[in-house]
């Protein structure tokens, strides 16, 4: 599905660039709305889902859910959600532009395909949620790679949604999705309200770098 990306969190930019509080100086200030509007510019925002029953002991879906942390979020779960999201290769084909010509600008674009894919997810959801309708209540968002969820079931994922051929988005040798800026995630379908498990630092994919948490500080995300 394509979607129509208007605008996305500027403060999120501001986590990525792991600005820390400061006052922000006006030529950092224009630069980042710069970014932002060619962010929005150059991606072509696309998602796609699918919803499979789950079924533990026919193996259903067809992922090898490893590991406790995806069998834990799932437990009031009957269905799930396999998503994927991309902005494309426009933003990327800009990053390694900048990256030549001016490095800073390459950095801040960066963080704003970070910021951006992440508005591309959450208009997923309020999609799925939607189409799921009332009395059925979404999980967090877990990625392969997050908490002990291998990395290497990108493969598979992108196989089950037919990612390649709808929306471009493919698997490197080391199960690196391409084009970068891009998500595959799983969701539960739950017949009840769900808990946000999965929040804070322990689970943030910038655990080891983040500035904030260095700060004894956080970024929100709790």
């Amino acid at each position: 599905m394509n979607l129509n990306l208007e605008t996305f969190n500027r403060k999120e930019v501001l986590q990525y660039l792991r600005w820390t509080g400061s006052e922000i100086p006006p030529e950092v200030d224009a630069l980042i709305d710069d970014c932002m509007a060619e962010t929005l510019r150059v991606s072509e925002p696309r998602f796609i889902y699918r919803i499979l029953p789950i079924d533990w002991e026919a193996h259903t879906p067809e992922l090898a859910f490893v590991g406790q942390d995806i069998p834990n979020m799932l437990a009031d779960s009957d269905r799930v959600v396999l998503l994927a999201a991309t902005l494309g290769g426009g933003l990327e084909l800009a990053i390694r532009r900048a990256q030549v010509r001016d490095m800073s600008r390459a950095v801040v674009l960066d963080c704003c395909g970070s910021a951006a894919i992440e508005a591309v997810c959450d208009a997923a959801e309020r999609e799925i949620q939607s189409a799921v309708g009332e009395g059925v209540y979404l999980t967090d968002r877990f990625s392969p790679g997050y908490g002990d969820l291998p990395i290497l079931l990108q493969d598979d994922f992108v196989r089950l949604v037919d990612a390649p051929r709808r929306i471009g988005l493919t698997v490197t040798s080391t199960h690196i999705l391409t084009p970068r800026k891009s998500v595959t995630a799983i969701i539960g379908l739950a017949n009840k309200p769900q808990t946000k498990r999965f929040r804070g630092c322990a689970y943030c994919s910038m655990f080891e770098t983040c500035a904030f948490r260095k700060a004894g500080k956080t970024c929100g995300r709790e």
